[in-house]
Parts: structure tokens; sequence; C-alpha cells
């Protein structure tokens, strides 16, 4: 998840840190991404690490990376201040007295440009939402903070998730998104992919991908993008979705890059299920386009492309039956076509999940996202034309680029060099064993060799004593 939000000011004093939020809007949401009016600064959810303090408030999401090492044992009836004039959040939160831990600004400042903040391990966040008060301009009464967040697309739901009579705990992580900010969503999101990883099945699937027999390799699969043929009810179902100009109303207030990630991450999945089924979905076909998705599976939004394509690429090394790094390279090269291809083979994709998801409990991912998905696609004139997928198109194929295996936080070249030594390992005990046994057949071929040299010689031997002792013999006479 990227960071977002206002200015982040900060001062230390003595064993404190003083921390000042900027919580004002800038500018336009359809202009600058991230940028969504915060109504409800109770609706918050804080966290806090070693060095790292993260402050979900509303819609937006605080990070403050700290050279003071924050002090963990302190950390009760936290008071967190706000100025509904200035819009701006104040809290102090406890420090470890300086020492050897502590980095100096200035040398921080200095080579900013160069350092490459250290990857934060989301694991390692407590949650001290619980421990923490707001006062709002210096009135007498202290609140607790509350949870009530957005979902869904443009995370424009509010309250309680429609079940459809459904046991939602099946298929989603998240039955009751509303009450879990997008940061805890993003934490446990990562905890369960770190717990789900077999190192095993990667190693596997990392010389060469392993296809079960009577399979094709979905690694030589071509997508057609020109087949975008709707069959008569995909159509009437396009028609039924997008028929009534309310329905294609976007939100007053929205955050555009946080509906092109959720696109992103829905068709990313699409490709590997295309790819995996030879574009012919099967029965598993819902639950693959659905797992692989991080927006669907943890109702998760996004602000970073860079982010999506991480969550995608772990998710298929965790989940599918085929876990190739290069497999999951591949399909995201094959999103990046279907943008430049515009709208038909999108929204022939996105009406072959809907219909993929609405016979069984999936059904609330179509209510929630891809009957919207669907308008957005189809609206060129205004939410998405042409150039705005084509737009998408080179910011994803620059973001993987910069995209690698260290990225993804699974520690796989690790296991790949581990792999690696195994092999060679194998190798080397396999040449040792095979040499042993022609060690053992030339010793046999000697010992055969010698004996039969032996028994020559001594032949030869028994012949010279005969002729040695006739002539004595003759001598004798």
């Amino acid at each position: 998840m990227s960071y977002a939000g206002g200015i982040i000011s900060h001062t230390y004093s003595a064993n404190s840190c003083e921390l000042k939020f900027e919580l004002k809007r800038n500018s336009s949401c359809r202009e600058s991404c991230g940028t969504r009016s915060i109504h409800n600064v109770r609706n918050c959810d804080i966290y806090i690490e070693d060095y790292n303090f993260l402050i979900y408030v509303d819609v937006q999401l605080f990070k403050f990376y700290s050279t003071r090492r924050f002090d963990l044992k302190n950390l009760k009836n936290i008071c967190f201040n706000y100025n509904s004039k200035e819009k701006t959040l104040h809290v102090t939160l406890p420090c470890l007295p300086p020492g050897e831990e502590e980095r100096p600004e200035k040398d921080i400042q200095e080579d900013k440009s160069k350092r490459v903040e250290p990857r934060l391990d989301l694991w390692k966040l407590k949650r001290i939402t619980d421990n923490c008060l707001l006062r709002i301009d210096d009135a007498a009464e202290l609140m607790r903070p509350e949870g009530s967040y957005g979902y869904g697309f443009a995370s424009k739901f509010r309250g309680r998730i429609q079940s459809f009579e459904y046991n939602l705990e099946s298929i989603t992580r998240m039955p009751e998104p509303n009450l879990v900010s997008p940061l805890q969503r993003l934490i446990d999101r990562d905890i369960d992919e770190m717990k789900n990883f077999s190192r095993d099945q990667y190693k596997l699937n990392f010389v060469e991908l392993q296809v079960p027999d009577g399979l094709d390799n979905p690694m030589q699969f071509t997508i057609n993008f020109k087949d975008c043929t709707l069959e008569r009810d995909e159509e009437c179902l396009l028609h039924n979705l997008t028929s009534k100009a309310e329905l294609n109303t976007m939100p007053v207030e929205y955050d555009v890059m946080e509906i092109d990630c959720g696109l992103i991450s829905i068709l990313l999945s699409i490709c590997y299920d295309v790819r995996f089924t030879a574009n012919e979905p099967n029965c598993e076909s819902a639950w693959t386009r659905s797992i692989l998705s991080a927006t669907l599976m943890y109702f998760e939004p996004h602000t970073s492309i860079k982010d999506v394509v991480i969550s995608f690429m772990r998710r298929s090394l965790i989940y599918p039956l085929y876990r190739n790094y290069e497999l999951s390279r591949q399909c995201v090269e094959d999103c990046i076509i279907a943008l430049q291809s515009n709208h038909p083979w999108i929204v022939k994709q996105l009406l072959v999940t809907h219909d993929s998801f609405s016979d069984n409990e999936r059904s609330i991912y179509n209510h929630y996202y891809i009957e919207d998905y669907i308008r957005y696609v189809t609206n060129a004139s205004d939410a998405c034309p042409p150039t705005h997928l084509q737009m998408l198109a080179q910011n994803l194929k620059n973001v993987l680029f910069d995209i690698f295996k260290k990225n993804l936080g699974l520690g796989l070249q690790e296991l790949e060099t581990e792999l690696l030594k195994e092999i060679i390992t194998d190798i080397h005990i396999g040449a040792s064993s095979s040499s042993s046994l022609t060690s053992e057949d030339e010793s046999v071929e000697t010992a055969s060799d010698s004996s039969t040299t032996s028994s020559d010689s001594s032949s030869e031997s028994d012949e010279e004593h005969s002729v040695i002792e006739q002539k004595m013999d003759k001598l004798s006479l």
C-alpha cells in the first residue's frame, strides 16, 4: 500500500516525538489521487512499530518513519488533539533515550536521494487503536476512535455487507469489511500470504513448469485479444447493467487511482485464468479469478499500481496450481496488451467473470465490484475513455520494469540459491557414487588381471625350476 495524505511534520523533545498531520484536501479527487476529503476524524486505526507509526484516518493512510526508537512499553492512553479549523491532528509519542540505534537526522537528509527505506514488516506492527483517545478543539470530553470504513467499487459502500444468504467466510477473509480498516486488511493479507507460501511448491516449478499429463502448458498459450464477440446472454446482461443513466453516475467523491488499481487487480487474475484454461472457463475459474485478486478477496483498496502487481505476483506464487515467476510476469504483460486493446476484450472478460460468480456465493463480488467496473469501462465518453486505458497500460509497463523477485518479499532469491545448492550437491553425490562404482569395477578387473598374472608367473617359475633340476641331475651323474 502506498502512503498518501497531507504533510507530516515532527519534532523531538527529550524522550518524546511530537507529530502533526495535515488533513487538508489540496485539490479535486479526479486530478489528485489519494486525496479524498476526511469527514470523520474519529474513524481511524492506529499502528506502531520500533521506528514506524501508521494511522489510517477515514479515507487516508499516513506513515511516519522515525529516527528515534519509539518506547513501545509506554503506550497507554495516548491522546490525539484535532484542530477542526486548521484540520490538523497532533500527537506526542514516547521515545527511548538517544543511543546507538538513533540515526542523526542530518545524515538522513544528506543521503535521502540515495537511501532506500527498509521494507516494513507488517506483521511486526502493533495495533494501539484501543489505547488511544481523541480530543476535538480542546474539548473537555475525550472520545474513543470508531471504525466504519468504505469498501467495494470506489469505496462507496458503507455499513454491513449484504451476505445474500451465503457464508461469506468461505469465500473472503473480510466478511465484515466495514469494521476493518484498509490498513488492517493489508496486514491480514500479508500475514496470510506468508503463512500459505509453500517453499517446496515454488522449488518444484522453478526450473520448469510442472504440467500434468493431458493439460496444456499455460506459458505456451497465446491470448486472442480480438475475441470480443458477446453471447446473447452477455449482450442482455450488458444492456441491463448500463441502460439506466443513474447507475452509470460516478460517486460524488472518489479516488480515480483506487478505481484503476482495482480494475488492474481484477484483470490480472482474469489473464491468469485465461492462460490456465486456454480461454475456456471451467468450474475452477470463479475461484481463480477471485483468489488472485486482493481487491476481491480482501476488499482491499490500492492506490499504487506497483502494489497491485506485487500483490498479484505474490498470490500467483502461493495459491494456484502453476506457481512460476515467469508465468506471473507473462500475465502482467497480457494485462498490458488488454489495456492497450481498449474496451471490447475487457468488457467481454468482465461479463464472463460476472457469469462465473453469479450462481454461487461469489455473487457478492458482482454486486460490490464487477457490475460497477463493467459500467466504468463502458463509459468511454466520460469516466474511462480509450486514452485513459492506454495511459494505464503504459504505467503498468513502466512498473513491470521496476519489479524484481526481491520486491515480492517471499525470499525467492535465497530460495533459488538454496535449490541450486541442493542440485549441485545431488550432482556431486551422483558423480561420486558413479565414480565409486567405476573404481570398484576397475579394482575387480585389476584383481583378476593380477591373479592371472600371478598364476602365469607361478607356472613360468615352476617350468624354470624343473629345467634347473634336470640340469643338476645331469651334473651329478
